[in-house]
């Protein structure tokens, strides 16, 4: 049995180390369910409530990863998280063969398409991520020919609009090339910056190359090579070449507004390259999740608490609650023992007096 954190979490496989802290996969020992961790690593003031702010973006949206609990325990903190088995769209492009690092025109409409839906949810509840990349974007394993499946994760540096700021004006937040011209200027959160970081995410997947802060606004040929070619691609670019808008004017008003006119192109449908799959890149080393409650049907009424938890967010002065486990009813067996045993006695010493 590996560490346990809190008396509830079975460190197993470390996954990834970032600036706030470490990704491992846990056994949650209340439910035995495997699921990832991310576990804070500096315990200043400013992390801790970043991290707090993290765990407590609860989102219930299908191509947004949500954090399920928490914990905490001397000088560890910890929230847990949906396990993703198929790594996330930078190991994607990472794995492809350098010449053909470019992905196919199905594929990158699919991977927009499902940013703008999870950036829609987020812009709903009026938080900015601020940092869209590839990173993080995580993708669920699938097979050849299957449309891909993609979830946003990593609200570390996200902060709601109506939030007190926690750097000054003059502090670039965000990563480098995915960043759009107004974070450099110490712009205030917007969720039109959202958007451009989502155009950046599809250049990238329309090129093959990373992008990189010193870059200018890109064109119609960065994009597609030879416009014309395929017509497809060419309505496409168009609609990342609006996410990249230099002045965040120009830019589509929302998330949604951007992804109902890639619909209204009839991008989202086309169909992906046959041949492409997503790994379960976790493999045999981690086990998967215990079969759970299979899902409502389609056209079943939510019920309150599902709505209340897809827009939930802590209040400034609200602290987040740890999940517990749900506590074991004592068995019975013991207490009577403990009676019979208590009669037999009192009718020993019994005997004893009156004999």
């Amino acid at each position: 049995m590996g560490e346990v954190v809190a008396g509830r979490y079975e460190l197993l496989v470390p996954l990834a180390s970032g600036g706030m802290g470490t990704v491992w996969t846990v056994r949650d020992l209340a439910d035995d369910q495997v699921r990832a961790a991310k576990i804070l690593r500096q315990s200043d003031a400013a992390s801790l409530l970043r991290f707090v702010r993290e765990q407590s973006v609860r989102i219930d949206h299908a191509h947004v990863v949500t954090p399920l609990s928490w914990a905490g325990m001397d000088d560890r903190v910890l929230f847990t998280m949906p396990l993703v088995r198929g790594g996330s769209v930078a190991d994607l492009l990472r794995d492809r063969d350098p010449d053909v690092r470019a992905l196919p025109t199905g594929w990158v409409a699919a991977l927009l398409d499902q940013v703008l839906g999870a950036l829609g949810a987020v812009h709903a509840t009026g938080v900015v991520h601020r940092d869209v990349k590839p990173g993080n974007l995580l993708l669920d394993p699938s097979p050849p020919g299957a449309r891909p499946h993609l979830r946003l994760t990593d609200f570390g540096i996200a902060v709601p609009v109506d939030e007190p700021r926690m750097t000054r004006a003059s502090v670039v937040v965000g990563t480098p090339g995915y960043m759009a011209p107004e974070q450099w200027q110490g712009a205030d959160p917007d969720p039109r910056a959202d958007l451009y970081a989502a155009g950046r995410v599809a250049q990238e997947l329309f090129t093959g190359r990373r992008p990189r802060a010193e870059d200018g606004p890109a064109s119609m040929g960065d994009l597609v090579g030879v416009p014309g070619a395929d017509p497809a691609r060419d309505a496409l670019a168009r609609v990342v070449l609006g996410l990249l808008a230099p002045d965040p004017a120009l830019r589509p008003a929302s998330a949604d507004a951007a992804r109902s006119d890639l619909r209204r192109r009839g991008l989202a449908d086309l169909p992906v390259e046959p041949t492409l799959a997503v790994p379960d890149r976790l493999g045999h080393g981690v086990p998967a999740p215990l079969p759970t409650r299979p899902p409502a049907p389609a056209d079943a009424e939510p019920t309150a608490g599902a709505v209340a938890t897809a827009t939930r967010r802590l209040g400034p002065g609200e602290a987040p609650t740890q999940a517990a486990a749900t506590p074991a009813q004592p068995s019975p067996v013991p207490a009577v023992l403990l009676l019979l045993v208590g009669l037999l006695a009192l009718l020993a010493s019994a005997w004893l007096l009156l004999g």
